[in-house]
């Protein structure tokens, strides 16, 4: 019986997960066709901003409100799964560390809803919190060293069939020529189009959702090898430190809602030096934290490997995750897309319950 052919729009984390997830289902014959895939650039060469990926940080720190259930679901799913790969995949670039996160204040007044769902949680005294946090909560969780991650998704997707197409696309029906045209074969089924395009959905033919807005983010990437927990402080001076497991650490962030700005700020550079040095002192070798905070800055600011900025694929609304029926302009003939898109800053974390979500809508399909 030949198999059912998909389509995947979109190689970011989002798209490899649910590629992955239906290929390795065996009733599907998986293409992925990108504008930008993860590979290995020249040295010098900086990634394209043009998608979001390979620019997050990225750790698993629920993002998901209290009130929003279904998130939870999908980060949950993820966090639990996520820790299987790190004990079964070591070159994945999924690790196991130890989480930290500081509050300068409780959203409703209520603690996290994962306090009682994931593993290792204690609830830090008053003694422990820094100046200006009223609640601190540690816990197990995992790294994700993003290329490594990226280039391993990439690398079982086509270990087990799977095939990719480095293309851009003008309109959503265009990815129907990916089926027979790349394996030059037809399975005489009209191919099932995943939609997993974040951004490129603003200009998508066929989506053009007005919805989708970036937000940009900032991060500076550091050697700091003896930073082995990620710490994150939520609040008006949000910072993050996510280290990757070979000695660099991520230091964040920012979150400018609109802006288009490619370009580093230098004010945000010192901002996320003055707060991140403050909030983990293994930054720097414990001979330096007798230093003023200036020269802690100064001697961070030393470390830089490099800037990045990237642009979170945000919706109005949330996730678009829904099945919408279109007709082929050239053919006449209906094809079924399944949208999955507009995961914010928050797509690692919840990749892979989104992944199964997406799959059980497949097979309604």
């Amino acid at each position: 019986m030949s198999k059912q052919p998909v389509v995947v729009i979109g190689a970011g984390v989002i798209g490899l997960t649910v590629a992955n997830q239906l290929q390795e289902d065996g009733k599907y014959a998986v293409t992925i066709v990108a504008e930008h895939v993860p590979d290995s650039l020249p040295a010098g060469t900086r990634e394209s901003s043009g998608w979001a990926s390979p620019w997050a940080g990225a750790h698993w720190r629920a993002w998901s409100a209290n009130w929003d259930h279904w998130l939870q679901d999908m980060e949950l799913q993820t966090y639990h799964l996520m820790n299987e790969i790190a004990d079964r995949v070591p070159e994945s670039g999924i690790k196991k560390a130890q989480g930290l996160d500081y509050f300068e204040a409780l959203p409703d007044g209520e603690t996290p809803w994962y306090v009682s769902k994931i593993n290792d949680v204690r609830e830090l005294p008053t003694s422990e919190l820094p100046m200006g946090i009223i609640y601190g909560l540690e816990y197990s969780t995992v790294l994700i060293n993003v290329p490594q991650y990226l280039a391993y998704l990439k690398n079982k997707f086509t270990g087990i069939g799977g095939v990719i197409e480095q293309r851009a696309l003008d309109h959503i029906e265009e990815a129907l020529l990916f089926d027979a045209t790349s394996r030059n074969e037809s399975s005489g089924k009209t191919p099932i189009v995943i939609n997993c395009a974040a951004l490129g959905n603003r200009m998508l033919g066929g989506v053009c959702d007005a919805s989708m807005r970036p937000v940009r983010g900032q991060t500076l990437i550091v050697n700091a090898p003896d930073a082995k927990r990620t710490l994150t402080r939520l609040g008006s001076q949000f910072g993050y430190v996510i280290p990757r497991g070979d000695g660099t650490v991520v230091l964040g962030g920012s979150a400018e809602v609109g802006s288009w700005d490619e370009e580093e700020d230098m004010k945000t550079t010192q901002q996320i030096l003055q707060r991140t040095q403050a909030l983990e002192p293994s930054l720097l070798p414990s001979s330096m934290l007798e230093l003023d905070e200036s020269e802690r800055v100064r001697a961070l600011r030393a470390n830089i490997i490099s800037v990045g900025v990237g642009f979170r694929p945000m919706r109005d609304g949330g996730v678009r995750l829904e099945t919408q029926e279109y007709v082929d302009s050239v053919s006449g003939k209906p094809f079924t897309v399944v949208h999955c898109y507009g995961h914010a800053g928050y797509g690692y974390q919840s990749s892979l319950g989104y992944a199964r979500k997406v799959h059980q809508m497949v097979k309604l399909v």
